[in-house]
C-alpha cells in the first residue's frame, strides 16, 4: 500500500516537473527573442550616447561638431506574382536593391516567369517622415477584413495583402487597400 502511494506521488511529481519544464522551454524562446531585441536597443542607445559625447567634447574644445549622420532609410518594394497573386517584399538601401530582393523572394516561392510584374516601391526621400503606416484590405471572396502594419506605406500594404493571402486564397486579395500613416 505504501509503495503504491509512493509510486503514485513520484509519477505525479514527475508529470508536474515535465509540464513546467516544457512551459519553461516555450517561455525561454520568447525570452531569448526579447533579450535579442533589448540588446539591439541598448546597442543603439550606446551608439547614440557615444555620438552625443563626441559632439559635446568638440563643443568644449571650440570645434564645430560634424553634422549628425543621416539615418539609414530603407527602401521597400512590393511585387505581386502574375500566376498565383501572392505578394513578396524586398528591402534595400536603394530602390534597385529592394526590387532585386523582392523579385528574388518571388522567384524562390513561385516560378520566376511569374515575377516579371511591375514593382511598387517606397521612396523615403520623397515621402514625408512617418513613424509607420497601417493598411486595411477587404478580400473580394469572403468579405473578411485584414490589417497590415509597417514602417512605410509599401510595407503596410504588403503586410495587409500577406495577411489576406495567408487566410484566404490570394486571388481574393487583389482589391484596393486603404492606408493611413502615423
Amino acid at each position: 500500500m505504501m509503495s503504491t502511494i509512493r509510486n503514485s506521488l513520484v509519477l505525479l511529481l514527475s508529470a508536474t516537473c515535465f509540464f513546467f519544464a516544457h512551459n519553461a522551454g516555450a517561455q525561454d524562446r520568447n525570452s531569448q527573442e526579447r533579450i535579442r531585441i533589448l540588446e539591439s536597443r541598448v546597442y543603439q542607445l550606446e551608439s547614440n550616447l557615444s555620438q552625443i559625447n563626441q559632439r559635446l567634447a568638440n563643443l568644449e574644445y571650440g570645434q564645430r561638431p560634424p553634422p549628425f549622420p543621416e539615418p539609414v532609410q530603407e527602401v521597400a518594394c512590393l511585387i505581386t506574382d502574375t500566376g498565383y497573386n501572392k505578394v513578396f517584399l524586398g528591402k534595400g538601401r536603394i530602390k534597385i536593391e529592394a526590387e532585386a530582393a523582392a523579385r528574388e523572394a518571388c522567384g524562390k516561392s513561385v516560378h520566376a516567369s511569374y515575377c516579371q510584374a511591375a514593382v511598387k516601391c517606397s521612396d523615403p526621400r520623397q515621402e514625408r517622415p512617418i513613424a509607420g503606416a497601417i493598411c486595411m484590405l477587404t478580400d473580394t471572396g469572403y468579405q473578411k477584413t485584414f490589417k497590415g502594419e509597417g514602417k512605410s506605406l509599401t510595407e503596410a500594404e504588403y503586410s495587409a495583402r500577406k495577411q489576406c493571402g495567408d487566410n484566404v486564397h490570394a486571388s481574393y486579395c487583389v482589391g484596393t487597400v486603404r492606408c493611413d500613416t502615423f
